[in-house]
C-alpha cells in the first residue's frame, strides 16, 4: 500500500482483528457522524426516498439519538422542504412532535413512519405535476 509520503504501511493480523471487532454501523451521537446521519436523513426525505429515510431514521434510533432532536429536525424539514408542497406538513410535524413527547418511545416510531409516508407521497405527487409558467 502506498501513501503520499512513500512510507511503507504494514497491516498486521492484530490490526485487522481490531478493525473487524468494530461496528461499522456504530453511531456517534456526540461526534461528526451525528450531523452526517441527520443530513443523510433529511436528504432522503427531500429526494422522496422512503427506504432511505427509514434507514437513516433507524440508524439514529438504534444509536440512541434523542427522539426530541429527531422530532425538531422533522419540524424544520416540514418548514423548509415540505411546507410549500403541502402547508399541512408543519401541522403534522408539530402534532407528531407533541404526541411523541406525550406517549414516549418506542411507540413514537409509529408516528414518524406515518409522517414520512405522507411526506413521500406529497413530494412524489409534486414531481409528477406539470410546472406552471407565468406569462
Amino acid at each position: 500500500m502506498e501513501s503520499d509520503t512513500e512510507e511503507t504501511v504494514v497491516i498486521t493480523d492484530d490490526m485487522v482483528t481490531e478493525r473487524l471487532q468494530q461496528n461499522p454501523l456504530a453511531y456517534d451521537k456526540d461526534g461528526e457522524m451525528h450531523y452526517d446521519i441527520i443530513s443523510a436523513f433529511i436528504k432522503s426525505i427531500r429526494g422522496s426516498d422512503p427506504d432511505g429515510a427509514i434507514y437513516w431514521l433507524a440508524r439514529m434510533v438504534e444509536g440512541g439519538e434523542d427522539p426530541a432532536f429527531i422530532a425538531r429536525r422533522l419540524v424544520i424539514s416540514a418548514a423548509e422542504d415540505i411546507g410549500l408542497a403541502n402547508p399541512n406538513a408543519l401541522l403534522l410535524a408539530n402534532a407528531c412532535f407533541e404526541t411523541l413527547m406525550k406517549i414516549g418511545w418506542p411507540e413514537g416510531r409509529i408516528l414518524w413512519r406515518k409522517q414520512l409516508s405522507i411526506w413521500q407521497r406529497v413530494l412524489k405527487a409534486i414531481r409528477h405535476t406539470v410546472p406552471l409558467t407565468m406569462h
